[in-house]
């Protein structure tokens, strides 16, 4: 007769707790990453719709942070430079907001101060 706790000389519930743990561990992962699909295809509908911007003109990366999942945008035409959008989830809808530029490389002298071609995304407004 096997005991249910042991097979073998060895506890079972050690790889019950493992499996379990590995199946929150995955699922988290799924659901975050799904989740960071689903804002990123909402912010590309949002620029579509306000400025315009078809998918091939600018490349997108996204990262996590504390104030949510973050989106730099970089334009074909201004590779220098990087626009930063926050998708965040408000009543069960989507968010997004623009939350500044910044500079991908230093200036070339210390002379370059200028600013950023596409100031039009300082009125990005994204109203539910």
């Amino acid at each position: 007769m096997t005991n249910f706790w042991k097979a073998n000389g060895k506890w079972r519930i050690g790889r019950f707790i493992f499996l379990a743990i590995l199946l929150v561990l995955v699922s988290c992962f799924l659901y975050t990453f799904h989740q960071k699909i689903l804002r990123q295809l909402y912010l590309e509908d949002q620029l579509e719709q306000q400025y315009g911007l078809e998918k091939d003109e600018y490349q997108v990366k996204s990262y996590i942070s504390k104030y949510g999942y973050g989106y730099d945008l970089i334009l074909e035409d201004e590779p220098r430079t990087s626009y930063s959008f926050n998708v965040r989830e408000k009543n069960g809808e989507y968010i997004a907001i623009y939350s500044g530029y910044g500079f991908r490389d230093g200036p070339r002298d210390e002379n370059d101060f200028r600013a950023p071609e596409h100031i039009e995304f300082e009125q990005f407004k994204d109203e539910p």
